[in-house]
């Protein structure tokens, strides 16, 4: 059975740069381990009461990242498990990847928190011959209830844009910046990690 990302780029996911590679294309039951430090920002840090996920603003956080190919409901899933490591607190959060709803090419869906209760659409494209990976909200966005996908209405719709960028064969760089079109910029993070 072929990996969640690789099935979702077809051709193009050869075209990525090994690294990764070896970041996306996890089977059922293989994972990997992304590590290293992270600028975090947060345009509103109130909000954290009603999302706390979203980063503490800090220079250099300690990220760690465990990535698995996972099987929920019958699909083959791609399973993010975050922490990020400050002086006073861990901040983890936890997103599953699923095969994207609509079936379309180069799409996935991205359903946040245990259990899942926020579902995003994604676009995937490969750019700069492979060095980079980029993910943009488009499509559908979703309260989850239990198995129900409720559609937000389009005035809740978030941005998100997550681009992972090799650096060498073992070290990408990462940047998330997630916003609103009425309030602007909402949080983000960047910085350079290590695939294990």
């Amino acid at each position: 059975m072929s990996s969640l990302f690789r099935t979702a780029l077809g051709g193009d996911f050869d075209q990525l740069a090994l690294v990764l590679q070896r970041h996306y294309d996890l089977a059922l039951g293989q994972q990997v381990v992304v590590e290293g430090t992270m600028e975090t920002w947060n345009r509103l840090p109130w909000a954290r009461a009603l999302a706390p996920f979203m980063p503490i603003p800090a220079e250099r956080v300690s990220v760690r990242v465990l990535n698995r190919g996972v099987m929920d409901a019958g699909e083959l899933c791609y399973e993010w498990q975050r922490e990020f490591r400050y002086p006073t607190c861990t901040l983890t959060s936890y997103t599953l990847t699923r095969p994207d709803r609509a079936g379309q090419p180069a799409r996935v869906l991205d359903t946040f928190n245990r259990p899942a209760n926020i579902g995003l659409t994604l676009a995937l494209t490969v750019r700069d011959a492979g060095q980079a990976l980029i993910q943009t909200t488009v499509g559908p966005q979703y309260l989850i209830r239990g198995e129900r996908y409720l559609p937000l209405p389009r005035f809740l719709h978030i941005y998100s844009l997550a681009e992972e960028r090799a650096l060498d064969e073992d070290r990408i760089y990462t940047e998330v910046t997630v916003s609103h079109p009425l309030f602007g910029r909402l949080f983000g993070y960047r910085g350079e990690l290590r695939v294990l």
